[in-house]
């Protein structure tokens, strides 16, 4: 449809070649940075005001609330980017709107539960009992979520990567702002301003993507102004057809995470999930800051390859550029452990150094796994995918409850972690492999396994006592 194009500028680089990775990552990477430094300032302040305890109730309110998004929006985004990127006209308008009517019958459904059951809420994620009633404010934290999940999967299905990148930035901008008074707010008594700081990011992030779909004001009109249904079952089909799969799997991963950290939190306390949060958090910030470099390049490119060598190039291409700058983050993370938990943090989140040696190895594995995984979603395999994430987060669930036995809750939790990529990037490679559509080139290869050599031997020669 004429009114979805975008301009083509002639200076840009041909999809798929090394230019274009750079290029894509360059693009985004820049927002990418400034939006972890924003939300490193945010937790800088919330940590130095509050310590670990406080930091652990904020990161299971956040959990909860990525949970009931998961269920809110049926881990319907990639779907929408996925259906509207590949259909025309009355099925492109009809697709987008069985999207929307979904998400919003899912998110009522979720929001009831809370507000019925914020103690059963609360029992599971870990909560303290005298803190269950957030379970029942995490709604107005959750509603805003899924709009802004929506209004980011229309501009990623337009083509919009650099307004995307830049809109990604609102939410830790608006965390940045509040975190001060939030955390005075908290320091007093007033536990509720968590749920009003994660509301605030979320409205603050609509906001932007408001104003960046404002381009695109003809095409939203025509998606929701012309012809066609509100709830046509073939596109509801079509849509569960990717995000069936992806729900199911979303689901069970934040169950999963979910579950070992309330084993944490009633095993070692409110301290001991602070240091733990905190060591999840850099890792998971790091190898966010290179993937989300690539993810509105990669899937787009792939989903219009069909070609299995051609697909394998351009895997290869992915995974040495995103190689090798993980590699060298990795490393520095390394040798800094303590320094960057203290920078970052606190002095008082020290003990998550004995955390943050497992992550970091893990993180390596899974920038790999993730680049492996995003095949199968363009190229519609949702069952391989759901195998490989249900697999990932059972072999999670598994070394974490069987290594507790051994270690602390939080440290076999990190030991699962590095399990959980381990299992994934197994699963999604051989599948790949065995279907045709990779065969890495020597030096694909030299890359990655030096890489992986160099986050290995750095690691055991940096590894502290615990």
């Amino acid at each position: 449809m004429a009114a979805l194009a975008t301009p083509v500028k002639a200076a840009s680089p041909p999809a798929g070649t090394w230019s274009s990775v750079v290029g894509a990552m360059t693009k985004t990477g820049g927002a990418s940075l400034a939006s972890g430094l924003l939300s490193l300032l945010a937790t800088k302040i919330l940590a130095v005001e509050l310590g670990p305890s406080h930091m652990a109730l904020f990161a299971t309110l956040q959990q909860v609330r990525q949970t009931a998004v998961t269920a809110g929006t049926l881990t319907g985004q990639t779907a929408l980017v996925q259906g509207t990127s590949s259909t025309e006209g009355r099925a492109r308008r009809e697709f987008l709107r069985t999207a929307a009517c979904l998400m919003l019958a899912a998110s009522a459904i979720v929001c009831g539960v809370l507000l019925a059951a914020p103690a059963w809420a609360a029992e599971r994620s870990g909560l303290p009992a005298e803190q269950a009633r957030l379970a029942g404010w995490v709604v107005l934290a959750v509603l805003p979520a899924v709009v802004f999940v929506f209004l980011a999967a229309l501009l990623n299905a337009f083509g919009a990567i650099g307004a995307l990148a830049w809109v990604q930035l609102a939410a830790p901008a608006a965390m940045a702002l509040l975190a001060y008074p939030v955390a005075r707010n908290v320091a007093h008594g007033n536990t509720s301003a968590f749920v009003l700081l994660l509301a605030g990011t979320s409205l603050a992030a609509i906001v932007a993507a408001g104003f960046a779909l404002r381009s695109y004001g003809a095409a939203l009109r025509t998606c929701f102004h012309g012809e066609g249904s509100w709830l046509h079952l073939p596109a509801a089909r079509k849509f569960f057809a990717i995000s069936g799969s992806m729900f199911a799997s979303g689901l069970f991963s934040s169950w999963a995470v979910l579950t070992v950290r309330a084993r944490i939190l009633n095993t070692q306390g409110l301290h001991a999930g602070g240091e733990f949060d905190a060591a999840w958090a850099v890792s998971m910030n790091q190898a966010g800051l290179v993937l989300a470099s690539l993810q509105t390049y990669y899937l787009p490119l792939l989903a219009r390859t069909s070609d299995p060598r051609e697909r394998s190039v351009q895997i290869a291409r992915v995974l040495t550029v995103a190689s090798l700058s993980g590699a060298v983050l990795i490393v520095i993370l390394i040798l800094g452990k303590s320094t960057v938990l203290s920078l970052l943090y606190s002095p008082a989140f020290a003990g998550g150094e004995r955390y943050l040696r497992w992550t970091l190895v893990g993180d390596y594995l899974k920038i790999a796994s993730w680049i492996f995984s995003i095949p199968l979603l363009a190229a519609g395999n949702m069952r391989a995918f759901l195998a490989a994430d249900l697999s990932a987060y059972a072999g999670f669930l598994i070394v974490s409850s069987g290594l507790a036995r051994w270690f602390t809750a939080a440290e076999a939790a990190s030991i699962g972690f590095v399990a959980l990529y381990a299992v994934h990037l197994i699963f999604c490679g051989s599948y790949l492999w065995s279907r045709g559509e990779f065969r890495p080139r020597p030096r694909t290869a030299v890359v990655w396994l030096g890489g992986l050599a160099l986050i290995a031997a750095t690691s055991v020669a940096f590894w502290s006592p615990a």
